[in-house]
């Protein structure tokens, strides 16, 4: 894979999350209730699908900040056997 594309995929990335932390950070319940679906959506996943997605800390994390973009983000690249393998 190119250089150019794992930079500008960093870059879109990063500007996603700043996007959703500047919407969230002026409802912080709102953030809140979309972790909490996010982790439960996790365990669902885990439990019905068998993906195998290891519960550690970056995964609370990119869980925990992203809410359930950053879980369709861990469950895309789990799929794509790219990380979380």
């Amino acid at each position: 894979m190119s250089k150019t594309y794992i930079e500008v995929g960093s870059l879109l990335v990063a500007l996603i999350v700043l996007w959703l932390l500047l919407v969230f950070i002026n409802n912080p319940v709102a953030l809140i209730i979309n972790a909490v679906i996010a982790f439960i959506i996790l365990f669902l996943v885990n439990a019905i699908f068998g993906l195998g997605i290891p519960i550690n800390i970056l995964t609370i994390l990119i869980v925990a900040i992203g809410g359930i973009v950053g879980l369709l983000l861990i469950i895309i690249l789990r799929l794509m056997k790219i990380a979380f393998v």
